[in-house]
């Protein structure tokens, strides 16, 4: 039986089938709400829900932790979902039953948590992430205050201060990732620094976004999921749109990897032969830069489920 579960901050909504007949039940998010829940369901039940920022992880650990069978989705794939159902209205009821739909139409894939190491790595992650965006924010506030016609000393001083707790924040913050990759995945960190024009910053983010490249089999999934991947834009003999990458995945490694490329071209040799073949073909020298930034990545896959260093033979 498929279990249909939309959530939010304080509830979640259930949606299921019994005897042919829709059921729907609101619980309240706490341990006694997921209690209950098994209650309602069949210990053979498959529960679908969606990924709703970190709302679903409770529920999603406690339904796992008791045995049950479960999946996450991706918000846009529910989102299509809705789009190609027609569905016209929107509230927690009908998306829980939108989620029983789409587990009893599609091949659902079990869900399973992250490890302790993986979970306290996302965690540091997002808070340094935060941490950038504000610096951002405040260093952007500066230049506009700065055109000031009269600026004010004391609003100044408080960003100054602002800027210089962000900035040891940061540091602190990265420090703490380092130590975390170093002690939990030190000799997939080693590998990666093989790799000529990877550096600690891209090796550390690439273990993270991968989950210690965990959660993939396949290199042009993970290609897709980077956002490095090509795309067509044609249909029939007038619609021929220009190509690009698949924008759909992980920007800050994505910039990380164009970034590298830049001296990838010069010291990585298959890199470099990739460089000389597009600019002998007249590729454009973004076009080559994410060409490369696509090889850094295959190599990167390449020495992290071989369980060897780079070498320029198999390169």
């Amino acid at each position: 039986m498929i279990v249909g579960i939309d959530i939010s901050k304080t509830s979640f909504d259930v949606a299921w089938l019994e005897a042919g007949r829709q059921r729907h039940q609101t619980l309240v998010y706490t341990a006694a709400g997921f209690a209950e829940l098994l209650a309602l369901t069949p210990a053979g039940s498959h529960y679908v829900m969606e990924a709703t920022g970190v709302y679903h992880s409770r529920l999603a650990v406690w339904l796992y932790e008791a045995g049950r069978s479960l999946t996450v989705l991706n918000p846009l794939v529910v989102k299509r979902f809705a789009q190609m159902q027609l569905s016209r209205v929107k509230s927690d009821k009908a998306d829980a039953e939108l989620l029983r739909r789409y587990g009893e139409q599609h091949v659902l894939t079990p869900w399973q948590p992250e490890s302790d190491e993986v979970v306290a790595l996302q965690q540091a992650h997002g808070w340094l992430d935060d941490l950038v965006r504000a610096r951002t924010q405040l260093l952007n506030r500066q230049e506009a205050a700065a055109h000031q016609p009269q600026p004010s000393a004391f609003v100044a001083g408080q960003m100054a201060a602002q800027l210089q707790q962000l900035e040891q924040q940061i540091e602190d913050c990265e420090q703490h990732l380092a130590a975390l990759v170093k002690k939990s995945f030190s000799a997939l960190y080693a590998r990666l620094l093989s790799i000529p024009s990877v550096g600690p910053r891209t090796a550390m983010e690439l273990i993270i976004v991968t989950a210690g490249f965990s959660r993939f089999t396949d290199v042009k999934a993970l290609g897709a999921y980077i956002g490095v991947t090509p795309t067509t834009y044609r249909s029939g003999t007038s619609v021929r749109g220009q190509g690009g990458i698949a924008k759909l995945g992980q920007g800050r490694m994505r910039q990380l990897l164009y970034l590298c490329s830049w001296t990838a071209k010069s010291c990585n040799p298959a890199c470099r032969a990739l460089y000389d073949r597009l600019k002998a073909a007249g590729k454009p020298a973004r076009v080559i830069n994410i060409a490369i930034a696509h090889k850094l990545l295959r190599q990167a896959f390449a020495v992290a489920t071989t369980n060897r260093p780079y070498s320029a033979e198999y390169a």
